[in-house]
């Protein structure tokens, strides 16, 4: 029997090392086994997919929010401009309602009263202020002793008669100014000179007396202001009778006639 020498093995094992050499070729080069993710690998790649979609839906409600505010401004922004141009729209309508009553001869006229009703108002508190102010400082004046003297109240009269006959003038003149009746001026300036005179006197003359000329001043500040009341009074009126008259002559008769048979008519049901 033949002897085997172990050459001869490995001599014949070639041919199976050969032919498995042939198909480890044919797959070292697959991309399969360079492109398989390992477990640790599909970890991680898990890991970042979560990521990154958790990213994303940050993105998205970012962007979300954006548009939401963008789109609150723009609504706040459209709102301004609105009451910004409904502003500028009261405020030119109340302009030529202005221009239109200032060129409009019935409105000047409206307004010319209105005006020469307040102002004599004024003046007439003025001069009540005054007439009060001047009858406590007579009574002081001529009856310091208390209610318990009769002249305490009488004085509070003697300031009244002075004050009521300086008002009768001041309305009567302007009445009658009113129709052009200005007779007897010089009459009087003179009644209002002497009565002037005459409650400035009662205020001031303990003042004058003592030679304390400051308080003596202070005192015929009320009786002064009448005065120049009733100077300021009559002015006025004569100068809004005057405006009134030449306003009343500028409206047409027919405007006239159209105001009023444009008014409502009112029947006793």
């Amino acid at each position: 029997m033949r002897e085997e020498h172990p050459l001869d093995d490995e001599v014949l094992a070639l041919p199976v090392r050969v032919e498995r050499a042939r198909q480890r070729i044919s797959y070292q080069s697959d991309p399969a086994l360079t492109d398989a993710l390992s477990e640790d690998e599909l970890r991680a790649e898990r890991e970042l997919a979560e990521k990154i979609r958790t990213y994303e839906r940050d993105q998205r409600w970012k962007q979300i929010k954006a548009a939401s505010t963008h789109a609150d401004r723009l609504r706040e922004t459209t709102a301004e401009l609105e009451r910004a141009e409904m502003a500028d729209l009261m405020l030119a309508r109340k302009a030529i309602a202005a221009q239109r009553r200032e060129s409009n001869p019935r409105a000047r006229l409206a307004s010319l009263y209105q005006h020469r009703t307040w102002s004599l108002r004024a003046l007439a508190g003025v001069v009540i202020a005054g007439m009060l102010w001047s009858a406590v400082n007579v009574q002081h004046n001529i009856a310091p002793g208390g209610p318990s003297d009769p002249l305490f109240w009488a004085s509070f009269g003697l300031e009244a008669m002075i004050s009521v006959c300086l008002v009768i003038i001041m309305i009567g003149t302007t009445r009658v100014s009113e129709w052009g009746v200005m007779g007897n001026r010089t009459q009087v300036f003179i009644a209002e000179g002497f009565l002037l005179t005459l409650t400035i006197a009662l205020n001031t003359y303990p003042h004058l007396s003592a030679g304390n000329w400051y308080d003596a001043a202070v005192h015929a500040v009320a009786p002064v202001m009448i005065g120049v009341a009733l100077l300021i009074h009559n002015a006025a009126s004569a100068r809004y009778s005057t405006a009134i008259a030449r306003a009343s002559a500028e409206i047409p008769a027919e405007d006239d006639e159209d105001s009023i048979s444009a008014a409502p008519s009112f029947r006793d049901n």
